[in-house]
């Protein structure tokens, strides 16, 4: 069976790994885990990607990479070709250095991107039989987060990175810190990384997307729902006609008649109206990774929320007096 395309396009975001040959090392020493991160700054520079985090393990790494100008392949056949050559020249070596093809997910950014630089950074402490304790880990970009000065091509991906913890670079860091640490001690790896047809990290209104922005066919049913402009919309027609307060949704209410109310109106927010999920925390309250949370929490139970079927009902009759507007949606 054929290997599925790999999706490129202008600003899509990656998670990106790939592992030594036969699980062989790929950095023996100090040299090679140097030499990787210079070929990594110049390939950047080269192609215009954006790097906001990477973790280099003894036979393994991990990146964390935006593409403004859709070239993932570029980018990642200068850096291994590269390494690879020194990698021989320096070993003495011949033959391949990586195995198979590098592993790239296209993931949600809005989403998943404070997670993934977690998840990425934690990588040398999980597990069973950590390579040191928390914080010691040279090589990885974790030391620039906590205050190395980087090298330029870095600077501004690091600090839109350490945006998402706080306004200032010393709030920032700390709230960063304590994520890291809250995260190892959870060790809920499972939960949060579940990618879907091993290609993509995010909802199936993500995964449709994704797919029409690279080109790839999809499948498209018309669904009878009177277009709006954005969640306020929503959740205000659907809290007038339904009876419940958005203000209570809005707050940190979490009553069980409130909380299900919220969730409902994330669920049609995202499942038919293709909301982002950074444009629903914001009304809420809430970060994106939350959002995807609520979602991921419902699936499979949506059947179990009368709440959900309120709001379809109102909707479906809002759209019956407005029959000229429709909305494509992922078939069901």
């Amino acid at each position: 069976m054929p290997r599925p395309p790999r999706l490129e396009f202008e600003g899509a975001f990656y998670h990106v790994f790939s592992r030594g040959n036969r699980r062989e090392r790929i950095f023996h020493d100090a040299g090679d885990y140097a030499r990787f991160e210079q070929l990594l700054i110049d390939a950047l520079r080269w192609s215009g990607a954006c790097v906001y985090a990477w973790c280099l393990m003894p036979n393994h790494f991990h990146l964390l990479v935006k593409t403004p100008e859709g070239n993932l392949s570029e980018f990642m056949r200068r850096l291994l070709t590269r390494y690879a050559k020194f990698f021989n020249w320096k070993h003495g070596l011949v033959g391949h250095v990586f195995q198979g093809r590098y592993g790239a997910r296209l993931c949600d950014k809005d989403a998943y991107f404070k997670e993934l630089i977690r998840y990425i950074h934690l990588n040398p402490y999980r597990g069973n039989n950590p390579l040191t304790r928390p914080g010691q880990w040279k090589w990885s970009s974790h030391r620039y987060y906590l205050g190395m000065a980087a090298p330029n091509e870095l600077c501004l991906s690091f600090e839109e990175a350490l945006r998402q913890f706080g306004e200032s670079t010393g709030a920032a860091r700390r709230a960063y810190s304590q994520f890291l640490a809250d995260g190892l001690a959870q060790g809920n790896w499972e939960d949060f990384y579940k990618p879907k047809d091993n290609r993509f990290l995010g909802d199936d209104h993500f995964v449709h997307a994704a797919k029409v922005r690279g080109g790839e066919p999809v499948r498209v049913a018309p669904r009878p729902w009177k277009q709006l402009a954005s969640f306020e919309e929503l959740a205000l027609w659907c809290g007038q006609q339904c009876g419940f307060s958005v203000e209570d949704v809005r707050s940190a209410n979490q009553v069980r008649s409130v909380s299900r109310w919220r969730q409902a109106l994330i669920y049609i927010a995202r499942r038919y109206y293709r909301f982002q999920a950074a444009a629903i925390g914001r009304y809420l309250g809430r970060d994106g990774t939350a959002i995807s949370q609520a979602i991921r929490r419902l699936k499979g139970r949506e059947k179990r929320y009368l709440e959900i079927e309120s709001c379809e009902r109102v909707l479906r009759s809002r759209a019956s007096s407005t029959p000229d507007c429709h909305l494509s949606s992922t078939a069901p």
